[in-house]
């Protein structure tokens, strides 16, 4: 996602990417609670925030809160007989949906790699879109704008008559889930940011294919990703730490410096793909807030600089803070940003795709880390900054 201007966009970036690991109760109860105890748990490898069990009539998707509380829906097949009644429901969705409305371009993939982009009917902010197959359909007007302001336009939602809405559980859109649930119209929350392992946020694409009736196809697009990213985070690890390069990550904005904690999702890429990071005993599974001496001091001679915001050279980079000369990355010209793929109005793939392809941006910063043992790989979404 893009934000119209380079401070704030800035902001959403860490609050994105450099998001919290999420702690809910362990993997392999079973739904006595909502009264099916013979209902079985489909496993899932990473993710925490959700849990999803096979119904009579299809899926139980349930969605686990920071605070504790869990949504239930119940995805019903329409072709079979329906399940008893479930006293804890939060709202019945039909499977395989047709008319649904996202609004995060994170989400945006799930439905690309599903091969269900036609059932998307409204977004906020088209311009923040960048991938072509939903382009295609912005243009030709399939595809309603919800406002460009900071919250959905609710009226026009209602209008739409959506099956559901998915909402992330940050920010303005989330406070859209009472009043749309009034309106009788289900509301997922999606708390992929919340996923402190990279195949977790990935690994989300699951939820959405119970939503379309397409688990089988998320399923099978999960292993490919998985087994990607394990096979390539093998590349590095015997790699001793002495002989990892160091990395510096984040950037300056209002005399904050704003990092990656170390359990932070861009952290444990930065290790998986054999970094030395140089806030790595930083506690922290968001995004750290240091003042600009303690870096100098700790990151002064860092070998590299990866994720320097959305700069585009390291003359206009030097000219919005001098600052960053003082860096011997910078002096190097060892700094990498993740602009290199955009869409045709201005978002990144890197926010649009990278959740979902964390394999892609690993083998990226191998390649950056250690040019010689990814030859055949391409960048997706990092480039280097020239003069």
């Amino acid at each position: 996602m893009l934000l119209p201007s380079s401070g704030f966009r800035l902001l959403w970036a860490f609050g994105l990417l450099l998001s919290a690991c999420f702690s809910c109760d362990p993997k392999g109860h079973h739904s006595e609670t909502h009264g099916m105890k013979s209902m079985e748990e489909i496993p899932l490898a990473y993710a925490q925030g959700f849990s999803i069990y096979k119904a009579a009539s299809g899926y139980l998707l349930e969605i686990h809160s920071e605070q504790g509380q869990t949504d239930r829906f119940l995805i019903q097949d329409p072709s079979k007989s329906s399940d008893k009644a479930f006293p804890e429901l939060t709202g019945t969705i039909p499977m395989g949906s047709k008319k649904i409305i996202l609004t995060a371009t994170t989400q945006i993939p799930h439905l690309s790699y599903l091969g269900a982009a036609d059932r998307l009917m409204a977004f906020p902010n088209l311009d923040l879109i960048s991938s072509p197959t939903v382009r295609r359909r912005i243009a030709s007007g399939e595809i309603t704008e919800l406002g460009t302001g900071p919250s959905p336009d609710l009226e026009r939602i209602i209008a739409s008559e959506p099956d559901w809405v998915m909402v992330s559980g940050f920010g303005e859109v989330l406070n859209l889930a009472e009043r749309l649930n009034a309106a009788k119209i289900p509301v997922v929350v999606n708390n992929d940011f919340l996923e402190g392992h990279p195949l977790g946020k990935a690994e989300w694409i699951k939820a959405t294919g119970a939503l379309l009736g397409k688990l089988e196809d998320a399923d099978s697009i999960f292993s490919a990703i998985e087994s990607n990213y394990l096979n390539s985070s093998k590349i590095t690890t015997a790699i001793p730490l002495e002989k990892r390069p160091t990395v510096l990550s984040g950037t300056l904005y209002k005399d904050i410096w704003y990092a990656p904690g170390k359990d932070s999702w861009v952290a444990r890429l930065i290790g998986d793909a054999g970094g030395n990071y140089v806030f790595k005993q930083q506690e922290g599974t968001g995004s750290l807030s240091l003042n600009y001496e303690y870096v100098l001091e700790k990151a002064r001679e860092a070998r590299l600089w990866i994720g320097a915001a959305d700069h585009r050279s390291l003359s206009q980079m030097g000219e919005q803070n001098p600052k960053y000369r003082n860096f011997q990355a910078f002096q190097t010209k060892n700094v990498y940003t993740y602009t290199l793929k955009q869409g045709e109005t201005g978002g990144l793939m890197y926010f649009e795709e990278g959740y979902l392809r964390p394999d892609w941006v690993l083998r990226d910063m191998i390649k950056i880390m250690y040019p010689e043992k990814a030859r055949e790989h391409d960048f997706h979404y990092f480039q280097k900054l020239d003069e």
